[in-house]
């Protein structure tokens, strides 16, 4: 599809989503959408943000400065935490509780590795964890009041440290958080970033708040000052337009908030897709997508029903954290990833080339064969219809493959790989068993039957295997969006801002006083009002979601039920109605005679941002014209060569029904339509893969 964006007076929307090898842009126009993608700068991504907007802005013939918003998903975050390259922190708790987090819930994640050594979020030396005298009791009512010359010395130690960054969690601060407040203000005042517990996560248990307190204290001054850096580079290039965060929870936020709550960032990267699936359930008018979205370094997949799950706590990297994200699974495996043989098994990934090297085929120096080197010498994808300006070059994806394959044969445990055309295809299939497993994670393991799901597959690879991988699980067909290949960074521009707060409030349903609770849920409300108002978000644009989680006495988890605010008593007996089936659900057993409690309060603000409606194609006949039909090549399905039709995307037209086995090939991606598959091409440019009758 190609659009024009050289309307002078046009302002212009752009979704920003840096990958691990490619930095995509989808941008945005009065209904107009155009795509474009350039390698990820590793060392400094905003470099390649800034790259890939003036290249986009000539290409697409538009000035910088009539960018109107932009948004952007970001792993910057994500990968400092990941790979241990954050500042270090100091932990502040209450006396008594500096092994908090070391002790943690006494839980072994994995049960039965004997070398199995538990991660921690902190080192735990003297002079990085120290207490305050004061205390607290589990009403949230002194019991000894906060000694301000114990602060001193905790200030001393720290300067003689040389560290800027400060977890506070001290103990029921999320009852009362006046000495937590105390504690900030005073070691603020001498120069210190702070990151309270009561401001990021103002909830019962103690040990998931301090790890969310510390996490966020780490990642947070790494997203500051990488989002501060890119907004100077930005104003330095005439762009002055707002620069929105996708958060974990698939919502927006500002700079300045973000910077203070890095740890909402930890799936922004992955959220943009989630939203651009959920997005896809209004197009489609359908209810149950698997969003598969396959990049350069990963892959991600999330069950969507009516909308994308988010979460109210997950585990990341270990550590479990208390804080909205969505549910998605990822796993090393894209089109990057390294194919290896070892101990008689052949493996690809999670080892990932990147963007730097990259596959051999890039011609950066990659020495390793990639699924990209299998795709491209199998003939799925062309060396001409690679984004990004790269010198592709087939012969090294040969020579690479050809080495792996004589490591294999000289083993002493050889497999049954005779030839590069056999090597190449269990490359794909590996990645595609991975891949099915993962998809099992988040409909399987949840309760889901993924016969239910249709599979929508974007990313730069997700059309290439989607369908392969679709038949391995008995989905119900594959569907492939206008632009797979920037699909997330679509998703992005599709969102609104967002933002959750959640508080303990712990009362029986039988005890609970309904104007006490909807205090709370007002005090709440106003607290997001504000937050709102400030991001220049008019009242009309404003709406407000409430939820309680409850549990059975005695549990430790809950779960989420949404309400009606005011409250009432009417409304809290249907409540704990639905609680009975929705806790048999989740855990296979229920029972109305115990007595249920609620543990949480929250409130989600939504700031409503105009919708980005698609452009319809031309309507056409059934079969494509002879303009939309390249040069055919020759594409091996399942160890046969077979001459293939190639058709360009951008000319295809409503209603065209493509034949497999076909290929479409378009700038950001290539999509494979198998033997004995059809592909309809629906008024909004989706490809609607189905057998063949």
């Amino acid at each position: 599809m190609s659009y024009c964006l050289n309307k002078a007076e046009s302002k212009i929307r752009i979704g920003i989503d840096t990958g691990g090898t490619f930095t995509d842009f989808v941008i945005v126009s009065e209904g107009f959408v155009k795509a474009w993608k350039i390698p990820t700068t590793p060392v400094d991504p905003s470099e390649g943000i800034i790259l890939g907007l003036k290249e986009a802005a000539e290409r697409f013939e538009f000035h910088l400065s009539d960018i109107e918003l932009l948004i952007h998903g970001t792993t910057i975050g994500t990968n400092a935490f990941l790979e241990d390259k954050c500042p270090p922190i100091c932990f502040i708790t209450t006396k008594g509780f500096r092994d908090i987090v070391e002790i943690g819930r006494q839980q072994r994640s994995e049960l039965y590795n004997l070398k199995f050594a538990q991660k921690y979020p902190i080192s735990f030396s003297n002079d990085l964890i120290l207490e305050v005298e004061e205390r607290l009791d589990s009403e949230g009512k002194e019991i000894k009041s906060l000694d301000i010359n114990n602060l001193d010395s905790i200030t001393a130690s720290i300067k003689s440290k040389s560290i800027e960054n400060i977890a506070v969690s001290l103990l029921f601060s999320f009852l009362n958080p006046t000495n937590e407040k105390k504690v900030s203000e005073f070691l603020s005042a001498k120069g210190f970033n702070i990151f309270t517990s009561h401001e990021i996560s103002p909830q019962i248990r103690e040990y998931e708040r301090a790890v969310t307190t510390i996490v966020n204290a780490k990642v947070s001054p790494v997203v500051n000052d990488y989002l501060y850096r890119l907004k100077s580079k930005l104003v330095s290039e005439g762009t002055s337009s707002p620069l929105l965060i996708m958060q974990s929870n698939t919502g927006m936020s500002d700079v300045a908030s973000i910077g203070k709550s890095g740890v909402q960032t930890l799936y922004s990267g992955l959220a943009g897709g989630v939203m651009a699936a959920a997005d896809s359930l209004k197009h489609l008018n359908k209810s149950h997508l698997v969003s598969l979205d396959i990049g350069g370094t990963s892959t991600d997949v999330s069950a969507i029903i009516d909308g994308p799950i988010v979460l109210r706590s997950r585990m990341f990297s270990g550590f479990p954290l208390v804080a909205s994200m969505v549910d998605v699974e990822t796993i090393g495996s894209g089109g990057g990833s390294i194919a290896k043989f070892k101990d008689g098994l052949l493996s690809v990934g999670p080892e990932s080339q990147g963007a730097n090297p990259g596959p051999a085929c890039y011609s950066l120096g990659g020495k390793q064969a990639t699924l990209t080197d299998a795709n491209l010498f199998l003939g799925y994808v062309h060396e001409d219809n690679f984004a990004g300006n790269l010198n592709i070059d087939k012969g090294k994806s040969v020579s690479f493959l050809k080495k792996l394959l004589e490591e294999i044969k000289s083993s002493e445990l050889p497999l049954e790989i005779k030839s590069i055309d056999e090597l190449a295809i269990s490359i794909r299939q590996i990645l595609n068993d991975n891949i099915a497993n993962a998809i099992r994670v988040v409909t399987v393991q949840r309760g889901l039957d993924p016969r239910d799901f249709a599979l929508l597959g974007f990313g730069g690879a997700g059309p290439l295997q989607a369908w392969e991988i679709a038949q391995e699980l008995e989905m119900n067909g594959v569907i492939i969006p206008p632009f797979p290949g920037v699909w997330s960074a679509f998703g992005l521009v599709c969102s609104d801002i967002k933002h959750m707060v959640t508080k303990s409030y712990l009362q029986t349903t039988a005890e609970l006083n309904l104007d006490e609770i909807n205090s709370k849920f007002y005090e709440i409300k106003e607290e997001l009002v504000s937050i709102l108002t400030n991001e220049a978000i008019d009242k009309k644009d404003q709406f407000f979601n409430y939820s309680i989680d409850m549990r059975y006495v005695g549990q430790s988890d809950a779960l989420t039920l949404q309400i009606n605010f005011p409250f009432e008593r009417k409304q809290l007996d249907k409540t704990v109605e639905k609680f009975h089936p929705l806790h048999n659900q989740n855990y296979s057993w229920f029972d109305k005679g115990l007595t249920v409690e609620i543990v949480n309060v929250s409130v989600e603000a939504i700031g409503r941002v105009p919708r980005i409606e698609l452009t319809k194609l031309q309507s056409g006949s059934r079969n494509p014209s002879e303009e939309a039909h390249k040069k055919s090549r020759k594409i091996n399905f399942e160890g046969e060569w077979i001459e293939t039709p190639v058709f360009e995307k951008s000319l295809l037209l409503n209603g065209n029904v493509l034949e497999g086995p076909c290929i479409i090939d378009q700038l950001d991606t290539t999509t494979v339509i198998p033997p004995n598959v059809i592909g309809k091409i629906n008024e909004l440019g989706y490809v609607i893969m189905e057998e063949k009758k």
